[in-house]
């Protein structure tokens, strides 16, 4: 399925319509079942424990264990030897169609799954996106006080000089390149397919200035906070703002992007994964997970239930996602190798 920006802002102008929400499912045949789930682990699966796993188990009877360490060669590892521990994977959109274009996931059964309310750009023969996650650019507020104004586009990110502040910049291509080329000149709505050499002849005018090349989701929230970089960009900000960090942010040019749902191809379990995920997948359960981690929900019932304070702070809120562009994973997945290869090379030139 291709995504374009257009159907994405059309698939959230809608999101906060609130109706009723599905009955509770019952008890069933499912109790003393397991599925083994297999996340990315930190703060966003304590999350998605609290919020998802553990009221799921309450209500259904199905234990789920988790474990870390999402990766496509041991899913192609697991699925080739016919030995498939995994039964439910949280996938970033950018894996999606590797995953799919190596028959690594099996497809959805949307005869269990009901994608009536989901954002249709999230729904996908294969994967069906759980979480909506935005890449925004942020900074230290007491490194930009007085007459001191932080950068607040990619162009300006780029002009160190009218725009002084240590900066940190994800040590991938992904996100990276999408900015560079917002940073000279490329519209949001035009920037794929991806000019790739421009985009690094872009990057070479700020590549001195660099103060951090982080490559740990967790590292940026550390420098910001150490002030080792003055600005950034993170996909945690909400979060740690709703915490009391003295962060600043914008949803100005932010790449916006989902993570999906799937279940490996010769999971023993299948059938019972649909089920979890169609639980998943419902406006509470969604609404419930932005208590730990504040990714927007797909779900466009689910906003009724978020906190009012918290709510119009989230990617998914019609207002943010219109500022911002959707990551084309239909463009990175089969171009992902190819870019990470260059940008290596670009790195160590």
């Amino acid at each position: 399925m291709k995504t374009t920006r257009r159907t994405f802002l059309k698939s959230v102008a809608i999101g906060a319509a609130a109706v009723g929400f599905p009955a509770v499912i019952r008890k069933s045949h499912a109790a003393g079942r397991q599925l083994v789930f297999c996340g990315f682990g930190g703060n966003y699966q304590e999350g998605q424990s609290k919020a998802l796993f553990e009221p799921y188990e309450k209500e259904t009877g199905v234990k789920i264990i988790q474990t870390t360490g999402v990766d496509l060669a041991k899913l192609r590892t697991q699925v080739q030897s016919g030995n498939v521990e995994w039964d439910v994977l949280s996938l970033p959109d950018r894996l999606r169609y590797t995953a799919v274009y190596d028959n690594m996931v099996t497809k959805l059964d949307y005869r269990i799954i009901d994608k009536t309310d989901i954002m249709p750009n999230m729904v996908t023969d294969y994967a069906i996106g759980g979480v909506t996650i935005p890449m925004l650019l942020t900074w230290n507020k007491n490194a930009y006080k007085g007459a001191a104004r932080p950068p607040q586009s990619w162009k300006e990110f780029w002009d160190v000089k009218k725009f002084p502040g240590a900066r940190g910049v994800y040590n991938r291509p992904t996100y990276t390149l999408e900015f560079a080329l917002i940073a000279d000149g490329v519209p949001k709505d035009k920037l794929y397919p991806l000019d790739v050499d421009r985009a690094f002849r872009s990057l070479n005018k700020i590549k001195k200035d660099v103060k951090v090349w982080w490559t740990e989701i967790s590292q940026p929230g550390v420098l910001l906070k150490t002030g080792e970089v003055a600005v950034t960009y993170w996909p945690r900000t909400i979060s740690t703002v709703l915490q009391g960090e003295p962060l600043g942010y914008t949803y100005n040019e932010a790449a916006l992007t989902f993570e999906a749902w799937v279940v490996p191809k010769g999971s023993k379990n299948a059938e019972l994964a649909m089920q979890f995920i169609n639980w998943a997948m419902r406006p509470k359960p969604q609404a419930e997970l932005t208590k730990y981690i504040a990714f927007g929900p797909t779900n466009k019932k689910a906003m009724q239930f978020v906190d009012p304070k918290v709510r119009t702070l989230l990617s998914s809120y019609p207002d943010n996602a219109a500022k911002g562009f959707l990551l084309n994973g239909d463009w990175w997945g089969p171009n992902l190798d190819k870019v990470n290869q260059q940008w290596n090379e670009w790195q160590l030139g």
